[in-house]
């Protein structure tokens, strides 16, 4: 069996390949194929950010309610903001992870017994 290897590198947008024998051969991204622009996914109970719904979806979460890596991730399905507010007492936080870090007033299991939780 023979074997055969690749030689590859990324410039900005293009992706160069070369094979024994042969030049380069360059590989254009279009912008929305480029890391810059790849969409982010986040857990609503930890606030982690994951590239992919695959990744989010396949690791236990250690802010599961059910209790710590008793459960996965969950998917929040509000947009990417610059602030978020919690959906209980209308506080606003810098990010998803910060948000769920604190206690809230106003949750549904009573006063400081469960964690704020971003709004859509």
């Amino acid at each position: 069996m023979k074997n055969i290897f690749c030689l590859a590198f990324l410039i900005p947008a293009t992706l160069f390949l070369s094979f024994p024998g042969t030049t380069l051969i360059p590989f254009t991204f279009s912008n929305s194929q480029t890391m810059e622009n790849q969409k982010n996914y986040y857990c609503e109970y930890c606030g982690h950010k994951f590239t992919s719904v695959r990744q989010l979806t396949s690791g236990t979460c250690p802010r599961h309610p059910d209790g710590s890596n008793k459960g996965r991730h969950k998917l929040y399905e509000g947009s990417e903001k610059s602030e978020y507010t919690c959906k209980y007492c209308g506080k606003k936080f810098p990010s998803i992870q910060v948000m769920v870090g604190g206690q809230c007033v106003n949750h549904p299991k009573g006063e400081n017994k469960g964690h704020h939780a971003p709004a859509l």
